[in-house]
């Protein structure tokens, strides 16, 4: 039987233009073909970048030069991308089952937020003081997977029960958990003691470092959760549903189940690894939760999801380098007179250039089919 892809079901319409296209996979499957447009697009947003940097009077090559030391020639540089690269891979990860099944969910910042606050709460305030170390880390984190799992599922329900989009639903959320962090810090689990809003310290279930290393346990999940995903979606019938739901939800619906009951699975993994993320990044970086805790991790994913071509591996090498970039940043701010926006920017000029690098790759395949 040949699977086409046909419109998507109410509520869940695909987007138009570039970023849709994007979304549906990359036009030329070969090893080149997968790695030639993002690392196109890193190169072409650095170009552009460094001319921006040269109009602000800041000579490229040696700011590009900083970054580099910033991430390699510095004691903490690597420690610091690994840090920053483990909350997205795992919200990437959850983003790239989502894609890949048509579901296009932009939530993941507020089941970020969600597995925190639910995890953060669970080891602070819950109701079994006392829990040796161990049992109170392993809890905390299935509190905050299970956490990220409902908060994404409502998405779910409210989609297949009034059909409403998932990509606006979704999005609408993240503002419902920016206020509920807003309240929680202030009000209902704020640190008695502190002048400022923020929670009481995870205390016992802070994670902790991998011997031998400055970085935390966290990144170690992070690393078994891309073969993890990897072999979810190659190997399970949960993953041949993925694919199916992605190419014809008509399909599914005739041969194996409910495309709704899927969809619902879907957003349901999406969200506990974005909750699992979000409590990691507590336990593991900040100790605490404040208000400044959603610092954009969310979005910052589906960026590393669509340069990692939506596979598990990829998503781990994007992030690494994103990671990079950000810390390098970092650095070479204190050196030259860098805005602080420079990253943002070049973060956005890649996609701007890897939809379109897809798009212009998906033609002229078309064409040469054509010819």
């Amino acid at each position: 039987m040949t699977l086409t892809r046909d419109p998507a079901p109410a509520g869940q319409q695909a987007p138009d233009g570039l970023v849709g296209k994007a979304l549906r996979g990359p036009a030329d499957r070969s090893p080149l073909g997968l790695v030639a447009v993002p690392l196109l697009a890193l190169l072409g947003a650095l170009v552009v970048g460094g001319v921006l940097m040269a109009v602000e009077g800041v000579a490229p090559l040696s700011a590009y030069g900083e970054v580099v030391r910033g991430v390699f020639g510095r004691t903490r540089g690597l420690v610091d991308t690994a840090v920053i690269a483990t909350p997205l891979v795992l919200l990437a990860l959850g983003i790239t089952v989502a894609y890949r099944a048509r579901v296009f969910t932009i939530g993941a910042e507020g089941q970020y937020i969600a597995g925190a606050l639910a995890g953060t709460a669970w080891a602070t305030v819950g109701p079994l003081p006392g829990l040796p170390a161990p049992v109170l880390v392993v809890s905390s984190l299935a509190v905050a997977v299970l956490a990220g799992a409902a908060w994404s599922g409502v998405t779910a329900w409210l989609q297949s029960r009034f059909g409403a989009s998932v990509v606006i639903t979704s999005l609408l959320l993240n503002y419902v958990a920016a206020a509920v962090l807003a309240w929680a810090v202030r009000v209902g689990m704020r640190d008695p003691g502190s002048f400022t809003p923020q929670s009481r310290q995870v205390g016992d279930a802070a994670l902790p470092d991998l011997p031998g290393t400055a970085i935390h346990l966290g990144f170690l999940f992070a690393l078994l959760a891309v073969p993890t995903v990897a072999a979810v979606l190659r190997r399970t019938r949960f993953g041949f549903r993925v694919e199916v739901l992605g190419a014809n939800p008509d399909v599914l619906a005739a041969t194996e189940a409910r495309p709704s009951r899927t969809r619902l699975w879907v957003l349901a993994v999406a969200g506990a690894l974005a909750g699992l993320a979000g409590f990691v990044e507590v336990a593991g970086v900040t100790g605490r939760m404040t208000q400044a805790f959603a610092v954009g991790y969310g979005f910052t994913a589906i960026i590393v999801a669509l340069l990692g071509r939506l596979r598990p591996l990829g998503v781990l090498a994007a992030a690494l380098v994103m990671a990079g970039i950000t810390v390098g940043f970092d650095e070479a701010e204190r050196v030259f007179v860098i805005p602080s926006a420079t990253v943002g920017v070049i973060q956005a000029l890649i996609v701007v250039f890897f939809v379109t690098g897809d798009a212009l790759s998906r033609r002229r395949l078309r064409r040469r089919e054509g010819a």
